[in-house]
């Protein structure tokens, strides 16, 4: 499967859950909300009952890796 560009779609939604169409061609944002909660709700409401949910992460917060002690 080749990885797909999601940054245009989900760069306006930092600190939101969205639900992201299964669609891997053409993907649309089918939800949004504070919580997931709110963004399967807001996508049920619009008839969409297939649907990935997805944390989109702040930009500026810093990822933290686990990291050897040995």
């Amino acid at each position: 499967m080749k990885p797909i560009d999601l940054s245009s779609i989900l760069k306006d939604l930092q600190g939101k859950w969205v639900a992201l169409s299964e669609d891997e061609t053409h993907p649309s944002v089918f939800g949004v909300g504070n919580s997931a909660k709110e963004a399967k709700r807001n996508a049920e409401v619009k008839g969409n009952r297939d649907f990935y949910l997805l944390y989109v992460r702040p930009l500026d917060l810093l990822f933290s890796g686990l990291t050897s002690t040995r």
